[in-house]
Formats: C-alpha cells, structure tokens, sequence
C-alpha cells in the first residue's frame, strides 16, 4: 500500500511539467452510509488531494483516511480502528479519467461528464463509473460528482451488532475545486 501511495505522489507530482495541471488539497469528499430509520452515519474530509489533466482528461487522488471527520467521536474513532484500519491503510486512492473528454468544450457551466477509473479502499481495488459535473471558471476547475460503493467489495466488513444501522452500499459525494499548478 505504501508503494501504491508514492507511486501515486510520484505520478502527481513528476508529471506537473509535462502537461497542464490543476490541483488541490482542500477537495471535499463526503460519505453516508446510513439506513434510513437508523442514526446518520455521515462523514466530511476537507483535505482530499487530487490533480486534475486539463490535456487529456486524468484525474488522481489520495484521500487521508483519517481525515474524515464525523459528529460523534466514538464513530470516528470505530471508523478507523475497526472498519477501514487507517493505522495499517492511510488512504484510499483514485487514478482515473474523464470519458471522451474534450478542454475545448469546457466553461463556466456545468457539463455533464462520466468518470472511469480505479478506486482503493484499504488495499482493494474496483473499477467505477460514476456521473459527475465539471466547469473552469477563470483559473479555477470544479468537479462535482456522486456515486455508490459496496463495503464488501472493499473487504470492509460490519459486525453483526450494528448491521442494521449501516448500508451495505454507501453513498460518496466529491467536490474538488482545482487551481492552476505551475
């Protein structure tokens, strides 16, 4: 995992001068796994790391795992100990691209994008596509995007005791504004 996480930092940051980069450390990655008639299993990370290819459409992440913050401690603290063990998988990592994706078309309105890639909870990876928004305004790109993750794909397993109060499939909502990188 250690490996993977320097490879993807490599990759981030090696190849900023080959081509034209946005980026940010302050991407907003936000999940609920919650059951409807039981309490909110909601939590916020506001430090997600990601770089965006204006070339050619790439997108990159690395999301501390630790850095998810809920309102109750206990959750957080069961979050990272039991269920995604971020002592032993620090983050989970995107490496991915926009389909047929075109800079030309791009403006400050929103436009409908679908995203393709490789997702990495705790040392497991899936292939996702996932709908997503995309605008540049000035210098600035926002992506927007929500889609679903199944905890068994990632070998994320929830003790029978509090089954009936997590989703098997949870909810995942990024928002990342990205600066031009020079």
């Amino acid at each position: 995992m250690k490996n993977k996480v320097l490879l993807i930092i490599f990759y981030l940051f090696t190849s900023v001068c080959l081509s034209q980069k946005y980026y940010t450390d302050s991407g907003l990655t936000e999940f609920d796994g919650s059951k409807a008639a039981f309490e909110p299993i909601k939590a916020k990370n506001e430090s997600s790391i990601s770089i965006f290819n204006i070339d050619d459409g790439k997108i990159a992440a690395l999301i501390r795992v630790s850095e998810f913050n809920f309102r109750l401690g206990l959750m957080q603290e069961h979050f990272n100990e039991n269920y995604l063990e971020s002592n032993i998988y620090p983050s989970s990592t995107f490496e991915g691209s926009i389909e047929n994706f075109d800079k030309i078309s791009l403006d400050d309105n929103f436009q409908e994008i679908l995203i393709k890639g490789k997702l990495t909870i705790k040392g497991e990876s899936n292939e996702i596509l996932a709908v997503g928004f995309l605008k540049k305004n000035n210098n600035k790109i926002e992506l927007k995007s929500s889609f679903s993750v199944k905890l068994s794909e990632y070998k994320i397993k929830i003790p029978r005791v509090v089954f009936k109060k997590i989703d098997e499939e949870v909810k995942i909502k990024l928002n990342y504004v990205y600066e031009e990188k020079n």
